[in-house]
């Protein structure tokens, strides 16, 4: 496959541009805000539009369409981005009797149980008011009839929302916008007496699919599929991952075959060629032909709903949509366009869908393998029919890698060294396990035959898994502690794009943007080194009742934790700290102090600590910085206070500290109890204290 010669083959590459263009400048910028005049300027841009039309039909007055047209796609894509406001009707952090839709099927996970769901509407000022607001709500974990609730449940509910807020630390996945951009900011916990079910609104094909689920991972575990081989089936298959843990998903992620476990193309594209088969023999007329289209496209939409509706099945989906109605109209289409017409459609959808890492991975993913696959296969000619296969799948591996090496690298900051070997495994196996999965839904009414089916899904998976497990012990088999900015990643991804086009052209330009683009990045790389080095930062994390803090100087990173737990540092903070490590420096040079059993002064530039009475104080960089870890303050008595820069207020929080700290600046940390940090904040405000509440704010960042 080669790039299409002219702009006419892919009309909607052009269509995209302006409304990426719209959406990307409200999300960024808020170039709009809420104000009706936006209703009045669509009104009269589409009107405009028409008239260009009509206007177009003359030669000179061409560009009049084209003009309008781009700038339309520009304001709807804005206009589609614009966040609306909180309904005012909702009272955040005060009770509201509401009447909630669950929109999925409730989670049961490590503390609670969680669910997305609508406000339906609100009962305020003895009326109530119709609303459409998603909130994520938790339940209780003993709450065992939370656990029997199903999608579009209607729930009486007597909750207290709360704006979602943002952790604030340091490289932490930004949870927050996740939920933002799938149009959720609000959550609540819901007590085991406060809701009850009132009727049930949810749409029946779904309904249908969720529960069919429900039925396909029973018959897995009913034919023999249990553990890390019933999750992988599940997400393999229906893209169910709420049974991975994390060791698995560590397995499949460090391998490089994380995208094995997310269903995509590779899955649509073997049922629909199956399906496609077994259909066959409709062809031979245009009104079975037509049955054939139907059947196609309801089975790929009712998967699509199977597995949740991920947005790499939702590409799979509409392309293959795309490809069955242009084959029964026998119309061939340039796969860029439909690549295009596609992510058009998605984003018109839900424009937030831009700013999705799998969005982004999967549409990057196949343009990369559709562009790259033919130059990259055609390296090597392999007459051994066996090889060739084997070489075809190497070349994919390549193909795919090629396009999101840079972005893999911004967002993962670590890069699968064996993801050749990795796929090898992975692609072949996970196919016949697919396979094999469709067939034990067909044979599942005959036993004998199943048990049989069962046992060889059971064990393909088991290969799977163990295959994937070894080339993660391989040694080196992870390059971690890459860390780019969005420039770098940026500038690296055109170096490797003009890079390709040289190669593909023989063009000398390309050939000079390419050495002026690694001059820039290596410019950029070195002068980020340069910050790094001589960075000094203090870090007070955001981590639900737990307390941990943080010295950065250059590239050496000391941890204070107080918790005397006997788990590891990682088992606890690795969700909160994985990303700030990888940022600073290796893993292995990370030291952590407890101050329970510090003995040795930490290993960082001017760092000095002493532990006095459930007080331990770091001179770091000439600021003095105390952290409590027990209450044995509470029992010393002093005629004399100690002058501090920075006081750090955990759960050990004693009383009578302020008897003996005179601090600059009190941090109250995100142990401390909502009690406590009122009593605190009060104090703090009679002194004329600083006070930062990490709670609230967000973790506390402050470069020294």
């Amino acid at each position: 496959m080669s790039l299409p010669i002219t702009a006419k083959e892919v009309p909607f590459f052009k269509l995209i541009i302006p409304l990426l263009a719209g959406i990307v400048c409200q999300y960024w910028l808020a170039i709009l805000d809420n104000a009706w005049w936006n209703y009045v300027v669509a009104l009269l841009l589409i009107s405009i539009l028409f008239l260009g039309y009509f206007f177009s039909a003359h030669w000179r007055y061409r560009w009049v369409f084209g003009f309008v047209l781009n700038l339309s796609l520009l304001f709807f894509g804005a206009l589609l981005t614009l966040r609306q406001p909180l309904i005012d009707k909702i009272e955040v952090n005060s009770g509201n009797e509401t009447i909630l839709r669950l929109l999925d099927d409730p989670q049961v996970r490590a503390k609670s149980i969680r669910v997305e769901a609508e406000i339906k509407s609100v009962y305020s000022k003895s009326i109530w008011w119709s609303v459409n607001e998603k909130i994520l709500i938790y339940f209780n974990l003993r709450d065992s009839l939370a656990c029997d609730l199903r999608y579009g449940t209607l729930l009486a509910v007597n909750l207290t929302p709360h704006e979602v807020l943002q952790q604030g630390n340091p490289e932490q996945f930004d949870f927050k916008k996740y939920l933002s951009d799938r149009g959720v900011r609000l959550t609540a916990y819901v007590q085991q007496n406060q809701w009850i079910k009132v009727g049930y609104d949810g749409n029946a094909l779904k309904r249908v699919a969720l529960d069919f689920r429900i039925r396909l991972m029973s018959l897995f575990k009913q034919y023999g599929l249990s553990g890390d081989e019933l999750a992988v089936a599940s997400a393999l298959t229906l893209g169910y991952q709420d049974l991975l843990d994390d060791e698995l998903r560590h397995v499949y992620s460090s391998s490089g075959a994380m995208h094995i476990l997310a269903v995509s193309g590779l899955h649509v594209g073997v049922l629909y060629v199956l399906l496609s088969f077994l259909l066959t023999f409709l062809d031979k007329r245009t009104i079975t032909r037509a049955i054939k289209v139907v059947v196609l496209l309801c089975f790929l939409w009712f998967f699509a709903l199977l597995t949740g509706l991920p947005t790499s099945v939702q590409r799979s989906a509409l392309m293959f949509s795309f490809l069955v109605v242009g084959d029964f109209f026998s119309r061939k289409s340039n796969i860029y366009n439909t690549l295009a017409a596609s992510a058009f459609v998605l984003l018109i959808i839900n424009p937030y869908n831009l700013f999705n890492i799998g969005f982004q991975l999967s549409y990057l993913a196949v343009l990369s393998i559709v562009f790259f696959y033919p130059y990259v296969y055609r390296l090597i000619y392999v007459k051994n029919w066996a090889l060739d296969k084997i070489w075809s799948l190497i070349a994919v591996s390549i193909a795919a890698q090629v396009g999101t090496f840079s972005l893999t690298l911004f967002y993962f900051n670590q890069f699968p060294n064996y993801f050749l070997l990795s796929n090898l495994i992975a692609i072949p196996l996970s196919t016949i396990a697919l396979y094999l999965a469709v067939l034990l839904i067909i044979v599942s009414p005959v036993q004998f035959i199943s048990v049989y089916v069962g046992k060889a899904l059971s064990i393909t998976i088991s290969l799977l898994n163990h295959g994937l497990e070894f080339v993660e012990k391989l040694p080196f088999s992870v390059s971690d502690g890459f860390n780019i900015s969005s420039i770098q990643m940026l500038i690296l991804f055109l170096l490797i794009l003009v890079l390709t086009l040289f190669l593909v052209t023989k063009y000398g330009r390309y050939l000079i943007i390419v050495l002026s683009l690694f001059v820039i990045l290596l410019g950029l790389n070195f002068i980020s080194k340069i910050k790094k080095s001589y960075l000094k930062e203090f870090v007070v994390f955001n981590i639900g009742k737990s307390s941990l803090v943080s010295f950065r100087s250059g590239n050496k990173l000391v941890f204070v934790d107080t918790d005397s737990s006997k788990r590891t540092f990682g088992e606890k903070y690795d969700f909160f700290t994985k990303g700030y490590i990888s940022k600073v420096c290796n893993r292995a040079d990370v030291e952590v102090i407890n101050p329970f059993d510090a003995k040795v002064a930490p290993k960082i530039n001017s760092t000095q600590f002493a532990l006095q009475h459930g007080v331990t104080i770091f001179n770091f960089d000439k600021k003095l910085i105390a952290i409590t870890y027990d209450k044995s303050l509470d029992g010393f008595e002093s005629r004399s206070w100690v002058d501090v820069d920075y006081l750090v207020i955990n759960q050990f929080y004693p009383s009578t500290i302020f008897n003996y700290l005179n601090p600059k600046m009190v941090i109250v940390d995100s142990s401390v109890s909502k009690y406590k940090v009122m009593e605190i904040a009060l104090k703090c405000r009679h002194d004329g204290i600083p006070c930062y509440i990490v709670s609230t704010h967000g973790a506390f960042i402050k470069t020294i």
